[in-house]
């Protein structure tokens, strides 16, 4: 009975003992952290940072003469707003933001460069980014300065598709453009 007892004890304790070592090994683990701080003096409108422009249904014969490549859309607007603007620097006592613009990056169009690229099954079509005021935005430029006001700002864009008509053939077709602000 004792030899039964002591075995029983000792099966026991070695049970017990075999599960607190596995018990202390599954609760640990390590977590890493970082990140990027950076002071703005606004934010992004939610709305402003995944934006659409659906060019709908277009006809190559809409093209319009004596434009190269030609226009086949009208303008189709779009903004960047900023919200919550606080032009006094957080970090650089003293210092006040008065302006920023705007850099617009994609693929850009193998015929002229400044436009952007488009894919699909749509050829020979590229996007033009414009200004509020109708100029030209080419890729990788910066846009002039706009100058900031404390609360809200917009800045006012549009794009429309222009034809190579060498090389162009119909069909669907989608582009994405990238934007950067940088605050002076």
């Amino acid at each position: 009975m004792t030899t039964r007892f002591w075995g029983a004890l000792f099966v026991t304790l070695s049970m017990c003992s075999a599960t607190t070592a596995v018990a202390k090994n599954q609760g640990a683990g390590t977590l890493h952290m970082g990140g990027e701080i950076v002071e703005t003096p606004c934010g992004i409108a939610s709305d402003s940072l995944d934006q659409t422009i659906d060019f709908g249904l277009m006809s190559m014969a809409d093209a319009a003469p004596g434009s190269q490549p030609l226009l086949i859309s009208s303008r189709h607007d779009f903004q960047i707003k900023l919200v919550n603007c606080t032009l006094a620097s957080q970090i650089k006592p003293g210092f006040s933001y008065r302006a920023m613009n705007v850099i617009f990056d994609g693929a850009p169009d193998n015929e002229e460069p400044e436009l952007l690229a488009i894919s699909g099954d749509a050829k020979g079509v590229a996007i033009e980014l414009l200004t509020d005021d109708g100029n030209r935005l080419p890729l990788g430029k910066s846009t002039a300065d706009y100058l900031l006001v404390d609360g809200h700002n917009r800045m006012n864009f549009s794009a429309q598709l222009k034809l190579h008509p060498d090389y162009a053939r119909a069909g669907g077709f989608n582009s994405l453009v990238k934007f950067t602000l940088s605050y002076l």
